[in-house]
């Protein structure tokens, strides 16, 4: 699979994505598990930080997970991670990572990502779609990821462009709620707090303080909406350990609305 981007610039980038699965990647004939491990690890580190190896291999290489990477020339530039969960009986799509590098951010590589990754559901589920919209969660402190995947959902939850003059939101309805909750829950750290209004979760980054977004590195929007939003529900300006659970809809709609847009 190809598409060429173009950047800000007007320059010219063409991508080829790669899907794996559990079983691919542990092909006994090719091993590819510590090739992408080390690209991954690679990808994060400069987009973000480094993660324990341990959290990486629970997060990426297990069975249940569905893996899309993006690469530029030779060089891997991004990859996403999907995994399945029943949630308060409700099917929920999970995104575990969604990075790209740095100099490759802000041409839309991280929606493209986000939709591949969904491809086949969408596929599979085309005209229930028009019905029933694929239940997508994830975590996050980057406020940029939630932007772009707005850019393909229908409903998302926290919004920041409904955030009133003081930044603030309405809390999650009751359904969202329970949702979230639970998913902490389940978690590998289920005593950290969460509020529901936002779905704030506090306390993620405890052992990796390293991770926590400041003022100097922080992937600050441009919108001034979402500038207030993120100053009062994630505190990049005091590195507050803090991030969002977030919830949004693929519908049919929301999927052709995209890739018209982005054609």
């Amino acid at each position: 699979m190809h598409k060429t981007f173009k950047t800000k610039e007007g320059k010219k980038r063409e991508v080829e994505f790669a899907k794996y699965n559990y079983n691919n990647v542990l092909n006994p004939e090719f091993d590819q598990k510590q090739i992408l491990f080390e690209e991954f690890n690679s990808i994060l580190k400069d987009c973000w930080g480094s993660f324990p190896s341990n959290f990486i291999e629970k997060h990426i290489f297990d069975e249940k997970c569905r893996i899309i990477v993006a690469r530029h020339i030779n060089e891997f530039i991004g990859f996403c991670v999907l995994s399945f969960k029943k949630v308060c009986g409700v099917d929920v799509h999970y995104i575990e990572f969604l990075a790209i590098k740095k100099k490759f951010q802000g041409f839309g590589l991280g929606p493209y990502l986000f939709y591949l990754i969904l491809s086949d559901d969408i596929k599979r589920n085309f005209f229930k779609l028009l019905f029933k919209p694929l239940e997508i969660f994830f975590i996050t402190p980057n406020i940029r990821t939630i932007t772009q995947i707005s850019r393909c959902s229908k409903f998302i939850y926290p919004n920041p462009y409904l955030a009133r003059d003081d930044g603030s939101i309405d809390a999650a309805d009751e359904n969202t709620w329970e949702i979230a909750k639970e998913i902490i829950s389940n978690s590998d750290n289920p005593h950290r707090k969460l509020h529901r209004e936002g779905l704030v979760l506090e306390g993620s980054y405890a052992e990796t303080p390293w991770l926590i977004y400041g003022p100097e590195n922080a992937p600050w929007a441009k919108d001034p909406q979402v500038i207030k939003f993120v100053k009062k529900y994630l505190g990049y300006h005091n590195k507050e350990d803090k991030e969002l659970v977030v919830r949004a809809h693929i519908t049919l709609g929301s999927v052709v609305k995209y890739l018209f847009s982005n054609k």
